[in-house]
């Protein structure tokens, strides 16, 4: 054990009061992110402790935004303790039951269902004391902007013409106005099947840290068309519309027409991200498992291509991706339709 872990133990067992020489840790998997995370093993019982001291300022968000979700009725692990300069969190072991392994054809109707309350409260959370910074639209072309670098050129190594990034550069702002035009509220930002822990048959959401004031649907898309597993498109505007009739008035679409738009819109705009980020998780930080559900990601993204094919503002890149990405995608070894 080397001397920071040392230090980090020592500070855990004086948070839970017991004696350092009386907690044994184990290393967990880590995510996508540069934390690390350890389940401390104690008399009194077990708890998890961050360690974000590779992402500065993230300890800091965590507790900001926890107190927002605790205020909102959002089920997440306790917080214990925090060092935010030294960028270490303690807080209840939610257990190790993520809901996408418990999900199945017969299963995820009622997991799904169980998921709705918290993504009201998330709706509903008063926006106005939560200190959250918006999803507005320079953070929403940041992430737009990493398909293009990681995936586009650095995956597949296209060269994108004029036309293509002309068409490509249309869709993103098109992208962005819808997104703007939808109710804000609270969103999480990542919630999805592997970021939602089962603790005594409750719904326990995880890596909330990035939460923002943003779209209405963002999280639903997130869930509902989520990256680890995809389900019938009926089932899922039917969770949708649940979910949306639940929701106070001034929270509703006018129509049913266009809360099916909002929620294929910013899923276009997640799914386009995605493929950025899990390009470049491979790429960057060797982590290339995420390879294996870029198919999944393109299977949502041709599928709002194939719905709107004949939209104004989306046709232009439509063509431009049948034209230019799908035969690069083809010599891709992790590639099938």
């Amino acid at each position: 054990m080397t001397t920071t872990k040392v230090a980090m133990i020592e500070w855990a067992a004086n948070a839970l009061g017991v004696p350092p020489a009386q907690v044994r840790q184990v290393v967990l998997a880590g995510d996508a992110s540069a934390r690390q995370y350890s389940r401390l093993l104690t008399p009194s019982g077990s708890f998890i402790i961050a360690d974000a001291s590779a992402e500065p300022g993230v300890t800091t968000k965590v507790v900001a935004v926890a107190e927002t979700l605790r205020r909102a009725g959002v089920r997440i692990p306790t917080l214990i303790a925090s060092d935010q300069a030294a960028g270490l969190s303690l807080q209840e072991d939610a257990g190790d039951q993520v809901l996408l392994s418990e999900l199945t054809a017969e299963s995820v109707d009622y997991w799904y269902t169980q998921a709705m309350p918290p993504l009201r409260a998330l709706a509903g959370a008063d926006t106005e004391v939560s200190n959250l910074p918006p999803y507005d639209r320079d953070a929403l072309q940041l992430e737009l902007d990493v398909c293009p670098q990681w995936f586009f050129r650095g995956l597949l190594d296209l060269s994108l013409d004029t036309e293509f990034v002309f068409a490509q550069t249309q869709l993103q702002e098109f992208l962005i106005a819808q997104a703007l035009a939808q109710p804000q509220v609270v969103v999480h930002r990542d919630f999805h099947s592997r970021n939602l822990m089962i603790r005594d048959a409750e719904i326990v959401v995880i890596d909330f840290q990035d939460a923002l004031i943003g779209p209405l649907c963002y999280d639903w898309v997130s869930l509902f068309k989520d990256c680890y597993c995809r389900w019938p498109r009926a089932q899922i505007l039917q969770w949708l519309r649940t979910l949306h009739q639940s929701l106070p008035e001034r929270l509703q679409a006018s129509s049913d027409t266009i809360l099916v738009q909002w929620f294929d819109w910013i899923g276009l705009q997640r799914h386009l991200k995605v493929l950025g980020v899990f390009a470049r998780l491979h790429l960057r930080d060797g982590k290339s498992q995420y390879l294996g559900d870029l198919p999944r990601v393109l299977a949502y993204i041709d599928e709002v291509f194939t719905l709107y094919a004949d939209h104004s503002e989306i046709a232009p890149f439509i063509r431009c991706w049948r034209r230019v990405v799908e035969p690069a995608l083809m010599q891709q070894p992790w590639y099938a339709r």
